[in-house]
């Protein structure tokens, strides 16, 4: 469970009559339990300093809403706000821009399934002069998404999976190296995630999804000043219980993960919820 001070609870239940489309299951319940947003920008020029601004429901949880899209699969869709975005320039010496967006919520069944969660998020990014880049799962960036079952806490069973893993995330355009940086100029970006495995069917699961954009911009007095800025602008997640992708991707093995990445998963997820409360 999520424990952070002034978490913004609330029963989220959306009923989308589709047409042509019949559900064999009721629509699940979404509980919001946190929508949290964190900007955190370092300059390099003396003197240089960092600085972080809170940024209230980056993941516009608000507006949430709860699609059947067939017989076994839900869509469950955000609407992030205008501040879920990192820019930086070097017009001041350099600077780096990091947005770190945190979304929990628990989710809950009519009837006990075998959860799969498909994540499905897309934006757009703009990069100028040299010495830039944006990125969405680069090698620094503390990306994951963590799900648990909240049936038996007594025998605790979680799947995860890190948005840096390129076994397990698809992002186009494809980064370029170094730190996983997109190409220059602007664009859009995609990314899909998938996380399955669980053992046993449940009807309650819990949520937790970790998403960081990063812009840099770092001085050279040779080069013409850069500028560097990405956004996200569409977050869904198609819950599913046969197992399906819900649209996305195909993925190598099937994205579970392996017995012994489980302990680092969850680690890492405790560390990112640590990381949230500072």
């Amino acid at each position: 469970m999520v424990g952070i001070k002034g978490i913004m609870a609330g029963i989220v239940a959306a009923v989308v009559a589709a047409a042509g489309i019949q559900s064999a299951h009721a629509v699940p319940v979404v509980t919001v339990l946190s929508d949290t947003g964190t900007l955190t920008t370092s300059t390099y020029a003396p003197p240089a300093s960092t600085s972080s601004n809170s940024v209230p429901s980056p993941y516009g949880s608000g507006s949430v809403s709860i699609t059947p899209i067939s017989a076994t699969a839900f869509k469950v869709t955000f609407s992030p706000s205008s501040g879920f975005m990192a820019s930086a320039n070097n017009l001041s010496g350099g600077k780096t821009s990091l947005f770190a967006g945190l979304i929990a919520f628990d989710l809950t069944l009519d009837s006990a399934q075998r959860l799969t969660a498909n994540i499905f998020e897309d934006g757009i990014y703009s990069t100028s002069g040299a010495n830039t880049r944006v990125g969405v799962n680069s090698p620094d960036l503390a990306s994951g998404v963590l799900i648990s079952q909240l049936d038996n806490l007594l025998a605790p069973e979680q799947r995860g999976s890190s948005f840096t893993n390129l076994l397990t995330t698809v992002v186009s355009p494809v980064p370029v190296l170094p730190g996983g940086a997109f190409p220059t100029g602007s664009g859009t970006w995609n990314l899909y995630n998938k996380v399955t495995g669980f053992s046993q069917a449940y009807t309650r699961y819990h949520v937790v999804i970790d998403n960081d954009l990063i812009a840099e911009s770092l001085v050279n007095p040779n080069l013409t000043p850069g500028f560097a800025a990405i956004a996200k602008k569409d977050f869904s997640i198609v819950f599913t219980f046969d197992g399906g992708s819900g649209g996305g991707p195909p993925l190598p093995n099937g994205n579970v993960p392996e017995p012994a990445s489980l302990g680092v998963l969850a680690l890492s997820g405790l560390a990112l919820l640590a990381r949230r409360r500072k």
